[in-house]
């Protein structure tokens, strides 16, 4: 009698212990799993610290290589083999890069790798960059769909003359050019250029050079509309210095009257009427019908660097327009490099 009544007893006992067991392993599966997904967010963290690293790395590359294209110092690569620059900060950033130009399409391509410090991720970006225009564009002292050099004494010099105060250096600029590029063809003798070889001094053997690339002027003058600080009026007096250049874009006709100097780049999007003097160094773009000078004696316009416009360009009396490659390049340089990026891929 007394094993019946405690059979029960017994049963239940082993009941427990396998339901403490159960608990015991569901226990140790859900700490196992536990463990091992922290151990999997923790690498994948990791991973993604590291991408991350890495991906900046590259982007550090491409910034570099921006820098050099805009400062004219970038190594480009010419024969298909990569000519890999290296990062000069290897305890901060862990990079190379190669740049590559397509002159007919003026777009440069930029490959960067990066790693993470560890050395243990890798990125890869290419960027794809295009110019606008550049200083190079500009080949001549007059640039214009017609042209009228009327009355003495005018010149118009293609032989470079450089200012001390805008040399760069490069002896290539310092050369003589054709007095005048137009893209039209030469049609005869008066059209669409009249000018008298006698007031063109160039040592190039053409002083008017027909068929040229066309320059676009209105993208200069679009990108120089939106440089911060330009200047909407020409005030009287100086504008800018050697070492200050300015932008000067005047939405509309402009007619200069007395004497005004300036440094820099000048834009009319309407008519230019010079009736006094002006004296400028640097760029003068005029996207209206007629670049015009009236004055006479001591007046007139004087410009040291060049002078465009897609339309007509007419000068009478004591004018004069003198080459300067360094100028160009130097205010243009001051204006800041119009490059835009294209493409931008990550690998």
């Amino acid at each position: 009698m007394l094993k019946k009544i405690l059979q029960p007893c017994q049963d239940n006992e082993g009941i427990a212990l396998i339901i403490v067991l159960v608990v015991m392993s569901a226990l140790f599966l859900v700490g196992m799993a536990s463990l091992t997904n922290t151990s999997t967010e923790f690498m994948i963290s990791q991973n993604y610290r590291q991408g991350v690293g890495a991906f900046y790395d590259s982007e550090a590359g491409i910034a570099e290589a921006i820098g050099k294209i805009k400062n004219n110092t970038a190594i480009l690569d010419h024969d298909g083999g990569p000519n890999w620059t290296v990062t000069t900060s290897p305890t901060l950033f862990q990079y190379r890069y190669y740049t590559a130009y397509d002159p007919n399409s003026r777009t440069y391509t930029i490959t960067s790798e990066g790693k993470d410090l560890t050395q243990t991720a890798n990125r890869r970006i290419f960027a794809e960059l295009r110019r606008s225009f550049c200083a190079a564009d500009i080949k001549s002292p007059v640039y214009c769909g017609s042209g009228k050099n009327r009355g003495n004494p005018n010149s118009i010099h293609g032989d470079s003359f450089t200012p001390a105060w805008a040399d760069d250096g490069d002896p290539n600029n310092n050369g003589s050019v054709p007095c005048v590029t137009t893209p039209n063809p030469c049609i005869s003798a008066t059209n669409p250029i009249d000018m008298d070889p006698d007031q063109m001094i160039t040592a190039d053997p053409n002083d008017v050079k027909y068929n040229a690339k066309p320059i676009d002027l209105v993208a200069i003058a679009n990108f120089c509309k939106d440089l911060p600080l330009v200047m909407t009026s020409i005030p009287t007096g100086t504008i800018g210095s050697p070492t200050d250049t300015k932008v000067v874009y005047i939405n509309g006709n402009e007619t200069v009257a007395g004497t005004k100097t300036g440094y820099g780049i000048l834009v009319v999007t309407g008519d230019l009427h010079i009736s006094g003097r002006l004296e400028w160094y640097g760029i003068v773009i005029v996207l209206g019908n007629n670049f015009i000078q009236t004055g006479g004696g001591t007046n007139g316009i004087q410009v040291t660097g060049a002078a465009l416009t897609p339309n007509h360009f007419d000068i009478r009396g004591n004018s004069d327009i003198q080459w300067s490659a360094d100028v160009v390049k130097k205010v243009l340089n001051d204006a800041g490099d119009p490059l835009t990026v294209v493409s931008w891929k990550e690998d």
